[in-house]
């Protein structure tokens, strides 16, 4: 009898098997590794589009913001690795999506795992391509003329904000990939939305030179926090640096305090 059959239903769940989430997750998300490491251009072309950005931003803005274009990339590049930790969670719905409609979900209906393991474990298994594209956009930046001024402690402080948010806003992705109808159109949908948050920041300029209603929204944007955040880690002054850490972390809790319950919803009605 197929999987696919609807008299067919998930296997019972043990306690043994409610208990082991992190080990099913783990497993999972394994899969989605091998992938990666069949496909090592994802990683490529994650850290590419970014830096494309940030010279032409470079180029085009630099003397009319701050003057030189080496001032502005020392402003920039901590607010194009804070836009790329939005626009890099694509990839989780499109892939969510395609396993849905290829079939792969109604076997994991039939096996006795927890049924939020496939979910976190496509989420938690695309961190590595997020964190090797920022790592590769820190490289460049210091190749092109970034230079940090705070210690070392603290750029690792920056990089794992930026994975935080990455995983936060993948569980935006994934519940637009899981409402999707199809593949092709997750990506438009996760941009339409991400959109006003990666734009409506202090990403490319500061939040003082925005429209009056555009700084309202840019103050509480988690795009703007991380960036605040980021420039601070790496460039100083550090002082205030935990407050605007704190309200990223707490803009993190509030993504996930509502697409976490909506992607788990979602789930168990497209399966």
């Amino acid at each position: 009898m197929s999987v696919t059959d609807p008299s067919v239903r998930p296997a019972p769940l043990t306690g043994a098997v409610r208990g082991g989430l992190l080990s099913h997750t783990l497993i999972l998300a394994g899969r989605n590794l091998t992938k990666l490491r069949s496909a090592p251009q994802l990683v490529v072309f994650s850290a590419l589009q970014p830096i494309i950005m940030m010279l032409l931003f470079m180029v085009l803005f630099g003397g009319a913001v701050s003057g030189s274009q080496s001032d502005y990339l020392q402003f920039l590049l901590p607010g194009m690795l804070a836009q790329n930790a939005a626009f890099m969670v694509t990839n989780v719905g499109q892939g969510i999506n395609s396993d849905i409609e290829k079939g792969i979900f109604d076997r994991f209906r039939s096996l006795p795992i927890a049924r939020s393991a496939p979910l976190v474990a496509h989420i938690i298994g695309d961190l590595p391509r997020q964190a090797a594209a920022t790592v590769v956009i820190l490289v460049f930046g210091f190749c092109v003329g970034f230079r940090t001024h705070t210690n070392p402690f603290s750029i690792l402080v920056a990089v794992l904000l930026v994975l935080l948010v990455s995983f936060a806003f993948s569980w935006i992705a994934l519940t637009i990939g899981l409402v999707a109808k199809k593949p092709e159109s997750v990506s438009m949908l996760v941009m339409m939305l991400l959109f006003p948050l990666a734009f409506g920041s202090n990403t490319l300029v500061g939040t003082s030179t925005l429209p009056g209603w555009l700084q309202a929204w840019s103050k509480i944007n988690p795009v703007s926090l991380l960036t605040d955040s980021i420039r601070g880690l790496l460039t100083g002054p550090t002082s205030g640096v935990g407050s605007h850490a704190l309200s990223t972390v707490l803009a993190c809790g509030v993504v996930f305090a509502v697409f976490v319950p909506l992607a788990i919803r979602a789930y168990g009605r497209r399966i």
